[in-house]
């Protein structure tokens, strides 16, 4: 397996399996996996002559002692980085005042103090306006793997985001990311947050409840349907019936999804939840590694150009389709990180609303 680490944030992310775009490693049920490896290193080990057994031992300790290395390395590299991570933080503290409007006018006083005078009419036209507004779903409309995932109905809300962080476990376990809301008429959670383990691959993602507002729910909708009754004693009569559907929104990334046994899928079904996941992580990263850090390049949009100039540097784009080489986003259930279930299966899906 690779092993992939941000340039950021970053502590090593998670091992990718062979095949794997995004990196989740499925594990199989009741440990199969390690019993299939197990039986074909024997098997391999059988075809050896005993002196090559013997070198291949001895590779092993060579392995074995890299191995202790590696450990140590990861353990200076995890000091390392909470050490920067802390520096960092006063950083991302005075952007959050700057971009809630805490420090507007700290900020113009230091803009005349320096002898340069405000635009001619910006105190009469301007002065309503309090810090950055929209910051956050600015950047990360520019960001395509977070992009794809946000719809219109989902804008609204997203402007009452007030900030972003991400907090790394110190023995380099894992990660949560923690999103901050202003009051808002969609839901009562001041904080969102979506945490992911990963030692030393992608084992756990845990998101949590949003208590949406009633009529507010931005991942399902209400609808009703009229039936008329075929048979007994109300037959011919119609009566409506409610249910809750799956709709598209950035939202459902902070649902925890489940994984069901490997041994009750078929290839297809499992490829389709790697996909979920990979999509899932993706996003994840996007904001660890990207949006965070970089957060005002990515308002503006220059980081999205430096990432466009770098692939087109490396030749990412053969510009076959005849268009700009950008990958259009995903629509339908491909947008959202997790795909809906199939109607008829699994437990009918409601909002939880206060």
């Amino acid at each position: 397996p690779t092993t992939v680490s941000t340039a950021a944030t970053g502590f090593t992310q998670m091992n990718l399996g062979a095949g794997s775009a995004g990196g989740f490693n499925f594990q199989l049920a009741d440990g199969e996996d390690e019993d299939e490896d197990f039986d074909e290193e024997q098997d391999m080990m059988a075809m050896l002559p005993p002196n090559v057994v013997r070198r291949v031992d001895r590779l092993k300790e060579l392995h074995a002692e890299r191995e202790t290395l590696m450990e140590a390395y990861q353990a200076e590299r995890s000091k390392l980085e909470q050490k920067y991570a802390s520096l960092c933080k006063p950083l991302y503290d005075k952007r959050f005042e700057v971009i809630s409007g805490n420090v507007d006018k700290e900020i113009d006083n230091a803009v005349t103090a320096a002898g340069e005078t405000l635009t001619q009419g910006e105190d009469e036209e301007e002065g309503e306006i309090v810090g950055v507004p929209q910051f956050w779903v600015c950047a990360m409309g520019h960001m395509q793997a977070v992009a794809e995932l946000i719809t219109e109905g989902d804008v609204d809300c997203l402007e009452s985001l007030v900030n972003i962080t991400c907090e790394d476990d110190e023995d380099g376990g894992g990660f949560t990311i923690k999103f901050s809301f202003a009051p808002n008429d969609y839901f009562q959670n001041e904080v969102l947050t979506k945490r992911y383990e990963i030692p030393p691959i992608l084992k756990n993602v845990m998101g949590c409840d949003i208590s949406w507002k009633e009529g507010k729910c931005l991942t399902h909708k209400t609808v009703t349907k009229k039936q008329r009754s075929k048979a007994g004693k109300h037959a011919g009569q119609i009566r409506s019936v409610s249910r809750q559907e799956v709709t598209e929104s950035f939202f459902h990334f902070f649902k925890t999804p489940k994984m069901p046994s490997m041994s009750e899928m078929d290839e297809e079904k499992a490829d389709a939840i790697e996909a979920a996941f990979d999509r899932d992580y993706d996003a994840a990263q996007a904001f660890r590694s990207h949006i965070i850090p970089k957060a005002v390049l990515w308002f503006t949009g220059e980081a999205m150009e430096e990432d466009m100039d770098a692939m087109m540097a490396d030749g990412a784009f053969s510009g076959g389709d005849g268009g700009d080489g950008v990958m259009p986003a995903p629509t339908g259930a491909a947008a959202s990180p997790f795909p809906p279930p199939v109607p008829g299966e699994g437990e009918n899906p409601e909002c939880k609303q206060n």
